[in-house]
This record gives C-alpha cells, sequence and structure tokens, in this order.
C-alpha cells in the first residue's frame, strides 16, 4: 500500500469515527469541564473527594475541577459571579439570595445531618442529661454562626437555665477550653477526634443523635436554574457521581479513609479513620442525596432563629421553590441498577 493510499484510508476512518460520534453511535472522548467550588477544605465534603478519587465525575464524562472559597459566602458567590459551577456550603445561602430575586437551587445534600458536637473536660454524657449545662461555660463561633446558632437554639429549645456562651473565632474553641475559658465547646470533625487523642477532651453530646435534629440539610450542593435549564446532562452526571461517592462511603469504610487521608495529609492517618467513623455513624455523609422535606425545614428554622433568612415558610425559602428533587431521584435510580 502506497503512503497515499494509507492517508486516504486514514482519513476515511477518521471521518467514520466522527460520524458514528456525531450520530450517537460512538460516545465522544472529550469530557466536558465543570468548576465546584467548596467553602472550606473539610472532612463533612468528604463526598467530593470520592467522586474525584473514584472517578465517579469521570463516568459521567465530567472533568471536575475543585477550588475553595474560603467560607460559604465566597463559594456562593462564585457562582452568582459566574466563576464556578456548582458550589458547596451551607444551604441557606440559596433561598438567602432568593429573598432577592437570586435563581439559585440546591441539587445534593452533602451533609445530611447536623455534625455537630459537644465536647469538654467533663466526660459526663450530656445526650440525655443537658441540665447539667447549668451555669456552665460553652464555646461557640460568633453570632450568627453556625455553633452560635445551635448553642443558643438548643438552649432555648429545650429551656436551659444559666448557660453562659463564650465567642471565640472559628478554630479556636479547643484551646479556649485547654485555657480554661470554658467547660465545653462546640466543634466538628477532625476537631472533635483532635481534642480527644491530643487533649483528652471528651465527647459528650451529638446534635445529629438529636432525634428533632435529623436529618438536617447541613451542606449541600448548590447551582443555579439556568445552569440547569442549559446544561442539563451535566447536571444529571454531577448528581449521579455524588449519589455514586456516597454510597462507596458507606460501602467501603477503608477505601473511603485512604482517600480521606490524601485530602488531609497533614492529620495522623488514625486521626482521619476515627473522624471518618464518627460521621458514619452519624450519618452525616447522606446515604441518598436527595435533600428531604424534613432536612429542609430543620434548616431553615435555625436559618429564621439566626435571622440569615427573613421569613419561614415563605415563597422565597419554600422547599418546593428552592430543592431540586429530580436530578437526586434520577440519580438514586441510576445508582440502584449500578450496585445491584
Amino acid at each position: 500500500m502506497t503512503v497515499l493510499q494509507q492517508t486516504n484510508k486514514l482519513l476515511a476512518g477518521i471521518a467514520l469515527a466522527a460520524g458514528l460520534i456525531s450520530s450517537g453511535i460512538l460516545p465522544a472522548s472529550a469530557e466536558t469541564e465543570v468548576r465546584i467550588n467548596q467553602a472550606f477544605q473539610s472532612l463533612l465534603y468528604l463526598p467530593l473527594y470520592v467522586a474525584q478519587e473514584k472517578g465517579y465525575f469521570a463516568d459521567e464524562g465530567l472533568k471536575v475541577t475543585i477550588s475553595t472559597g474560603g467560607g460559604g459566602a465566597q463559594s456562593w458567590a462564585a457562582v452568582i459571579g459566574g466563576s464556578a459551577d456548582f458550589s458547596i456550603q451551607d444551604p441557606v445561602f440559596v433561598p438567602k439570595t432568593r429573598e432577592n430575586g437570586g435563581d439559585g437551587v440546591v441539587v445534593a445534600a452533602i451533609q445530611n445531618a447536623p455534625t455537630v458536637f459537644i465536647i469538654g473536660k467533663d466526660g459526663t454524657p450530656l445526650q440525655d442529661n443537658l441540665a447539667h449545662l447549668s451555669g456552665k461555660r460553652v464555646i461557640v463561633s460568633p453570632q450568627p454562626d453556625t455553633t452560635w446558632a445551635f448553642m443558643s437554639y438548643l438552649v432555648k429549645q429545650q429551656t436551659l437555665e444559666n448557660v453562659k456562651l463564650v465567642n471565640v473565632s472559628i478554630g479556636n474553641e479547643v484551646p479556649a477550653i485547654v485555657s480554661d475559658r470554658a467547660d465545653y465547646a462546640l466543634a466538628v470533625e477532625p476537631q472533635v477526634t483532635q481534642s480527644i487523642r491530643q487533649n483528652g477532651l471528651s465527647s459528650v453530646y451529638s446534635f445529629s443523635a438529636n432525634k428533632d435534629w435529623f436529618p438536617f440539610a447541613f451542606s449541600s450542593l448548590t447551582t443555579t436554574k439556568d445552569y440547569i435549564s442549559k446544561n442539563p446532562e451535566v447536571a444529571q452526571g454531577v448528581i449521579t457521581a455524588f449519589e455514586m461517592a456516597s454510597r462507596y462511603i458507606y460501602k467501603d469504610f477503608d477505601g473511603t479513609v485512604e482517600i480521606a487521608a490524601k485530602y488531609f495529609p497533614n492529620l495522623p492517618k488514625e486521626i482521619v479513620a476515627e473522624a471518618v467513623k464518627r460521621e458514619i455513624d452519624a450519618k452525616g455523609y447522606p446515604e441518598n442525596v436527595l435533600v428531604t422535606k424534613t432536612s429542609w425545614d430543620n434548616n431553615l428554622n435555625i436559618a429564621l432563629y439566626a435571622k440569615n433568612v427573613k421569613a419561614y415558610p415563605s415563597e422565597a425559602t419554600s422547599y418546593e421553590n428552592n430543592v431540586n428533587v429530580e436530578l437526586a431521584t434520577k440519580a438514586k435510580d441510576i445508582a440502584d441498577a449500578k450496585f445491584k
């Protein structure tokens, strides 16, 4: 065969492949780029890292780039400003901006429980004995941040008396207890496990274990209705990847810890493993990524108390206007078939 004949044969093959791809007979190999902005690098967002490392995004033909905003407001602003397609943070930013005419939407659960714990020097369990907090000092974040809202709402809900809330900046909770500025503090993982292993503190209360607080839309994947309408297949692929990741977390603990350790290399692996186990035991990671009406109600009740939204329920803050259920429902059906 001459060089000309070989060239003609190659070109013919390329043309045939192109025709098959355009007709849908063969899949295109190019991946669609998707940008996800997370509020923080956090163990709470482990489904994101699992979806990336296990190739669940790639399975959907997606190339995902992860960036970090430095806070929930910054991550949601990245979506609104167009530098990200999706964001992960407290979903309250969606109804909050909808009250001002925004078109945001919550599409998947990342944390389905209020995985905040009370830690302290006194190892007395508080789960069924919150009255023990009377006269005690409890470290929380500044108003209206999450741990302040959680603890002050709990005090009101349980009609606790003489509980003094001590505000410190986020990240300084454990040092405040160690230096005797308080008796207890509210914390999340891996800070909880670190305080137990390294400071001899105890975890004495789990908000997730309070039946009145579970489930809870604690962290969610958010985007805009406009993005979904323009990219329906991409949006479905993203949600399906998160559904697959959540299933994997409950199926393969050791594999999940390996991924978590990769994203938190400065933490001893045994602390990572214990923190992940505590999250799983608390059902923090969703077993199905659908954000339910109950989980939405529980979050928005706290958001209203903290004055992060003007009203609830209302047209701007309602479950029906803020949560897309179709994508997560279809993702569940797809995952059910794959995990049979």
